[in-house]
């Protein structure tokens, strides 16, 4: 089964009408990268229907040279309180998709929230759902 990863230019983040709630920072550290070339893609999802596909809630791109210190970098988000599951992939010849082999097993460095496994087919939703409230919350992926 081949694993299709796409990350849209432009994302417009939802908003419920007539609420007004105060986006909490999210820290998201990225582990294992093992090239310094490229830039990291990240995908924020809020639904299982959308998961890894074109529709994001909100998008993140970090050059991976300039940021990257021991195989890790950290970049931060601010989201509104929700559930929600981010995906990352370094996209090391910057077309803008997750590459994989002729087995369909990604060719780039990818990782999701909670570190979600990916054997034999792309991670579950359910496996990289965390939860946004008031208070930051700090994510750790480690690409593989």
């Amino acid at each position: 089964m081949s694993i299709r990863f796409l990350l849209p230019m432009l994302a417009a983040p939802l908003a419920a009408p007539f609420v007004t709630l105060a986006d909490t920072a999210v820290t998201v550290t990225v582990t294992g990268i093992e090239k310094p070339a490229g830039n990291l893609l990240a995908g924020i999802y809020t639904s299982p229907d959308d998961w890894l596909g074109a529709n994001t809630f909100a998008r993140q791109e970090v050059p991976v040279a300039a940021t990257l210190r021991d195989g890790t970098l950290s970049f931060e988000v601010s989201l509104p309180p929700g559930d929600y599951a981010l995906s990352v992939f370094q996209d090391l010849n910057g077309n803008r998709k997750l590459d994989t082999n002729f087995m369909g097993i990604p060719t780039e460095a990818s990782g999701s929230s909670n570190d979600a496994p990916a054997r034999f087919s792309a991670p579950k939703f359910r496996d990289a759902l965390f939860t946004v409230g008031t208070e930051p919350v700090a994510l750790t992926i480690r690409v593989k």
